[in-house]
Parts: C-alpha cells; structure tokens; sequence
C-alpha cells in the first residue's frame, strides 16, 4: 500500500478519542482440522454452525470505518472457501493497509492456491501469510494433534516463498506458539528451520488465553527470553530480514524486538505495563457476529452485529460499549496478546523512544552491512555462536 495509506493512522498515535478499530481481527471460521494443545479456542463450543455468510460479512465491512491491520483468523481461516472473497472485501471497503494470516498449513494446495487469488484480486495490498511450525517434526506434530502436519506446514511455506518471487507485496513468515510443550527444542527448532528452509523471517506467540491443555501455560519465561535474545541478534545481523516489504518495515521490526521483551515483563511482574486500546484501537468479532474489545475478554461482548442489522457502529459506539471501554481503561487491564499490543506499542507516545532506539539499532546495522560488505556481521554472529 501506498506510503499515505499508513500515515493518515498518525494522529491516533495522540488523539483516541471516537475511534474505531485500527487493528481488527475476526475469527473467520471457529472450525480447525488440527487439535493444537494450546489452542486459546480450546475451551470453546467449535461446532459453529451460524457462522456469518459472505453477504452478512460485506453488510459489517461497509458500516466500518479504515482500518490499518487486518487479521482474519481462526479456527484455521483457510477452511472457508470464501477467505479470498473475505480480505477483498475489507481491502475495498475498508482499505485495509496490512493483512497478515495465520495458518497451520495442513492445506498446502488450498492456502497456496487462495493466496495467489488474494493477490490477484488486491495487487497494492501488503499481504503476510503466517505459518505456524512449534518445534521438530514429532513435537510439532504431538502439540498440534495431527500425524504429518509438520511436513505439510514445511511445504506450504516453501511453496509460499516461491510465491514471493512474482508478488512484491507478499512475505510469508514462520511463527512459533511457545508453550511448555516446546519451550526446550526452540533454539533447536530454529536452527533446523534455517538449515531445511532457509527462514527469513520468525517470530512468536505466548501461549494465552484457556487453551485445550491448560499445562501448556506452564512455561518458563526466561527460555522465551533466551529464544528472543537469539532472534534479536540475527535480526541486528541481518541473518534474519524481518520486514522489507512495506512503508516502515524497521519501525515494525523493532517493535518485533520491543514487544517480547515487554512480554516477559508482564509475565515476570504479572502487572500492567502499558495503557490497552482494546475497545479503542483494537476489536475482535467471532465468527458468529460477536464484538469484543478483545478476543480474551469473551465476557465482555458488546454486541452482536445480527441484533443491529449490521451495523458495526451501533455497537461500537453504542451505551454497552463505552462502559466496557471504561473498565479496560480503569481497571488497567493487561494481558500478552501480540496483535494488540501491537498497537498499543505502536500508539503510544512514551514508546516511541523505545522503538526509536531499535529503528536506529536496525538502520546502523544495515549502513555497517553495506560499508564492510557483511563480513563484520558474519563475524559477530560467529562469535555469538561460538560462546
């Protein structure tokens, strides 16, 4: 998208007063073919059989205002077969800046073959297609609960990366759920990622939310740490690209660096740490037409988009919803969710200093890569692997 597409957001960075969502993820479809132990939906009714219709769908999308992410989600999204039909809808009415997808990628033909109608039909639309991979082979398969998933997921993502090559708006990444299921093979699981598919780009999901085995939020936080510090490097030696494809690729990539180190700290310290902008900035819908501030605050629904004829204002901006806005605000509500503490990194002016110092650490990064030609790096990264 366009420069302008992403900077006419900036005034929110001050100004929150009557907004709508900027970051909205809506969950598709509740329908998954894989039984991930530390699926947050795990606790949830999945027999949905009301899910909103495509038409329902377009009603919702028209009544709402831009928005700058767009995250349709599940379930596995790429079970319906009108996701393609779905991110067109919001990237016409809605001029969604940036979508980005996450798939477990036992759908290798399905996702590929969508992803390439996405394209298509949306040629200036900054498109990211997340795949998930949790640990090796029998680990990845164990914690997702299907035989062979891990192999499938591999192929998606090496077909989507060849898909790159003719889209210069798409990326696919890999993303990693970290639970007390694969916190010990993460460095591992990295190191062989990079070795059998050449990974540009990586990052992670805490576990959160009721998943299916509550013991996967068991983890231990300083071995997330230690996996991120890792990240961090080869991000800061270019080993891994991060985001390149859009207007402020390092602005996002060193909110990647700032956001799990302000993970941690909410986990160690089990306390807010930043004002949440769920119900301002940031919304939900379930597949079903309920609005959330936010899909782990499933009792607080603001409304349903069938009982308003559609209109997603109405309910936004409705009694109900301002209340619940107030207690996120005033009960100084927290949580580790990665999509909205995207915007509530990226929104907030005393953060901006922080992101600053890792933009700047990236850009210098970058300008000492082109003068030494990358042996300096090479270097470096050597004796970090050496000690």
């Amino acid at each position: 998208m366009p420069l302008t597409d992403y900077l006419k957001f900036a005034p929110r960075i001050l100004y929150k007063r009557g907004a709508s969502p900027l970051y909205f993820v809506f969950f598709v479809t509740e329908h998954c073919n894989a039984k991930c132990s530390h699926c947050l939906l795990g606790q949830r009714d999945r027999k949905v059989k009301d899910e909103l219709t495509i038409d329902e769908i377009a009603r919702v999308s028209a009544s709402m205002d831009d928005m700058l992410f767009f995250t349709p989600t599940g379930g596995e999204p790429f079970l319906r077969r009108d996701l393609s039909e779905i991110v067109h809808i919001f990237h016409v009415n809605n001029h969604a800046a940036n979508v980005g997808i996450p798939t477990n990628g036992a759908l290798p033909e399905r996702v590929v073959e969508t992803t390439r109608r996405m394209l298509d039909e949306n040629p200036d639309l900054d498109l990211y297609i997340d795949v998930s991979l949790d640990g090796p082979r029998e680990v990845h398969d164990r914690i997702r609960g299907v035989p062979g998933i891990y192999d499938r997921a591999l192929t998606t993502y090496r077909e989507l990366r060849a898909l790159e090559r003719h889209y210069p708006k798409f990326s696919t990444c890999i993303q990693i759920t970290v639970s007390a299921f694969n916190q010990d093979v993460l460095v591992e699981h990295y190191e062989q990622l990079k070795r059998e598919a050449g990974v540009n780009t990586v990052f992670t999901l805490l576990t959160r939310g009721a998943p299916r085995d509550p013991v996967a939020k068991t983890f231990d936080i300083r071995k997330y740490e230690d996996f991120h510090r890792i990240l961090e490097q080869d991000n800061k030696a270019l080993i891994l690209s991060g985001y390149y494809k859009m207007p402020f690729s390092d602005v996002l990539n060193a909110k990647r660096i700032v956001r799990p180190q302000l993970i941690a700290k909410t986990v160690r310290e089990r306390r807010y740490q930043i004002p949440c902008f769920a119900g301002t900035l940031g919304g939900a819908m379930f597949s079903r037409g309920q609005v959330l501030p936010c899909e782990l605050l499933a009792g607080k629904e603001m409304g349903n988009v069938r009982d308003y004829d559609y209109d997603f204002k109405r309910i936004w901006f409705s009694p109900k919803a301002q209340e619940i806005k107030r207690w996120v605000r005033d009960s100084r509500c927290f949580c580790t969710y990665e999509c909205f503490l995207t915007v509530n990194i990226l929104f907030n002016p005393l953060m901006l200093p922080w992101i600053g110092k890792e933009w700047a650490a990236l850009k210098l990064a970058k300008l000492r890569h082109r003068l030494d030609g990358g042996g300096a790096m090479a270097q470096a990264v050597g004796v970090r692997r050496d000690t």
